[in-house]
């Protein structure tokens, strides 16, 4: 099995926060497509912090791509020159203002594989504390609380929290436990 090949790129959208491309590719058997379009956001990290106590710091936001308020672990954009662990560290305390102890890299992973170009990192810190006050980005407006892992799979189990990138960061945390 061999790759595409990449025979040109234009860019529809080219922002800061996302870029939106239409690419020609030959496939290895010599057909060419035209229009297969790619999506590309900064890579960000999944934070999943857990008290002394054994609970999951969580948060509630509004998600203007479902119209609702979601169910989620804090999560935030890496900036330029952050390690994942410490974009982790800096976004858990803006989000939540929680300070941090432990941090474990649990790995990175395709945001989705057939058309982004974005991943995404998940970090555990365990023995987590609040610590501090918030300090939102302009755009944000997150509450933030603790749930019991019995709780956590419950919202799992009915659809609460929904995330399927934070499912899997959730399940890899679990695989990493066995």
């Amino acid at each position: 099995m061999k790759p595409w090949k990449l025979l040109k790129t234009e860019y529809l959208v080219d922002a800061p926060w996302l870029k939106v491309a239409k690419e020609t590719c030959e496939l290895p058997n010599g057909k060419v497509i035209d229009d297969f379009y790619t999506l590309w956001q900064p890579d960000w990290v999944l934070i999943l912090p857990r008290t002394a106590e054994g609970k999951w710091v969580m948060t509630e936001q509004y998600r203007h791509g479902t119209g609702k308020i979601a169910l989620e672990f804090p999560a935030g954009i890496i900036d330029k020159g952050e390690t994942p662990e410490q974009a982790a560290i800096r976004e858990l305390q803006e989000e939540c203002g929680y300070g941090t102890a432990t941090t474990k890299y649990l790995g990175k992973f395709p945001v989705n594989p057939d058309r982004h170009r974005g991943v995404f990192h998940v970090v555990f810190i365990d023995g987590v504390s609040k610590n501090g006050k918030t300090h939102f980005d302009s755009t944000e407006d997150i509450e933030s609380f603790e749930l019991t892992d019995e709780d956590l799979q419950k919202k799992i189990a009915d659809g609460s929290l929904n995330h399927p990138l934070q499912i899997a960061g959730y399940y890899k945390f679990k695989l990493s436990q066995t």
